[in-house]
C-alpha cells in the first residue's frame, strides 16, 4: 500500500504530477521543477532541446494579442523556389543582368540578329515587291531634287500598297517577321536560366499554334489601330506595353493567344510603374541604336529582349536559376 498518496501499483508516483515519471518510463527531459518552485532544471550540457511544435511562438516571437517588443521585425514570407535572402522585382536588377548576360553571349546575339535582318529584309522585299520597285525609284528622285515627282512617287507608294492583294502580302511578311522575333524572345527566356546561350536555343520554338495566332493577332491590332487619325500612334503606344508580355506567356507558359494577351494586360496593369519605366528604357535605347545607322540596335535588341525575360519572371515571382549558377 502507497505511503504517499499514490495509486497502488505506480510506483508511488502521483498521476497528477507532471514532473513523475510518464506513461512507459520516460523521464522529463528537463527534470522536476527546482525545490524553491522555479523553473525546470536546464538539460544537460551539449544536448538540443527538442524543437518547437507547429503553430507554437518562437523565442522572441509576439503571441496572438500581444505587442510586439521593442525592435522586433516580422520576418518577410519568402516565395517557393527562392532562396533567402529574397527582394522584389526591380528594374535596377533587371537592367544589370540584361547588360551581364548579353556580354557574356555577345557573339551569338550580334551574329543571330545580322541573320534576322538579312532573312528579315528577304521576306518583305519578296512578298511586297511593289515596295522594292518604289525604293530603287528613291535616289534617282533625291538627286533631282523636283517637288513634283517626289509627290508623284510618293502617291503611286500610297496607292500601290492600299491595293488589296499588297494588304494580305504586307500583313503575311509581317506576321513572318513576328515569328523570326520569337526566336530572340526564346533566347532571352533560355539566358535566364543558364548562363551560356546557343543558336539552339533560338530555334527551341513550341507552341507554335499560339505563336502563329498570336503573331496574326499583334499585327492585325498594330494595323488596325495605326489607321485611327490623330490619336492612333498613342493607341498603338498604349498597346504595345499592355502586349509587352504576351511573347513571354506564349513561350514559357504554353499559352494559346488569347490567354497570353489577357495575362499581359493583367500582369502589366498590377504592376503598371515598373512595366512603363521598363518601357520607356528600351525605347530610349532604341532611339540611340537608331541614331548609330541602326548598328546599335544589334544591340539593343537583345538586351531588351533579356531586360524584358528577367522582370518578366521576376514579377512572376520565379527564380533566376542563370544568376543562383553565377552565385
Amino acid at each position: 500500500m502507497s505511503n504517499d498518496g499514490g495509486v497502488p501499483g505506480q510506483g508511488g508516483q502521483n498521476p497528477q504530477d507532471p514532473y513523475g515519471q510518464q506513461p512507459g518510463g520516460q523521464q522529463n527531459p528537463y527534470g522536476p521543477p527546482g525545490a524553491d518552485g522555479g523553473q525546470p532544471q536546464q538539460p544537460p550540457s551539449g544536448s538540443q532541446p527538442e524543437p518547437p511544435q507547429y503553430g507554437q511562438p518562437q523565442y522572441g516571437q509576439p503571441q496572438y494579442g500581444q505587442y510586439a517588443p521593442p525592435g522586433y521585425q516580422a520576418q518577410t514570407p519568402v516565395p517557393m523556389g527562392h532562396s533567402v535572402p529574397w527582394a522584389p522585382p526591380s528594374i535596377g536588377e533587371s537592367h544589370r543582368y540584361a547588360w551581364q548576360s548579353f556580354g557574356r553571349n555577345a557573339g551569338v546575339w550580334i551574329v543571330m540578329g545580322l541573320l534576322l535582318v538579312v532573312v528579315g529584309g528577304v521576306v518583305f522585299f519578296v512578298m511586297n515587291p511593289w515596295f522594292g520597285a518604289a525604293f530603287a525609284q528613291f535616289p534617282e528622285l533625291m538627286e533631282s531634287s523636283d517637288p513634283a515627282a517626289i509627290t508623284r512617287w510618293e502617291e503611286e507608294l500610297t496607292s500601290a500598297s492600299m491595293e488589296p492583294g499588297a494588304i494580305v502580302f504586307s500583313v503575311i511578311s509581317s506576321v513572318i517577321l513576328q515569328v523570326l522575333g520569337m526566336t530572340f524572345y526564346a533566347a532571352a527566356l533560355a539566358s535566364t536560366r543558364k548562363q551560356r546561350i546557343g543558336f539552339g536555343d533560338f530555334f527551341a520554338l513550341r507552341n507554335w499554334g499560339g505563336i502563329l495566332l498570336l503573331a496574326l493577332l499583334m499585327v492585325l491590332i498594330s494595323n488596325v489601330v495605326a489607321l485611327i487619325p490623330l490619336v492612333g500612334w498613342l493607341i498603338q503606344l498604349v498597346v504595345g506595353v499592355l502586349l509587352v508580355a504576351a511573347p513571354y506567356f506564349v513561350l514559357a507558359k504554353d499559352m494559346n493567344a488569347i490567354q497570353a494577351i489577357s495575362s499581359s494586360v493583367r500582369l502589366v496593369t498590377s504592376n503598371l510603374g515598373l512595366v512603363v519605366l521598363a518601357y520607356l528604357i528600351v525605347l530610349g535605347y532604341t532611339f540611340a541604336g537608331a541614331c548609330l545607322c541602326l548598328i546599335g540596335l544589334l544591340v539593343v535588341a537583345p538586351f531588351s529582349v533579356i531586360f524584358g525575360a528577367h522582370l518578366f519572371r521576376r514579377l512572376q515571382g520565379e527564380p533566376i536559376e542563370a544568376e543562383q549558377m553565377a552565385a
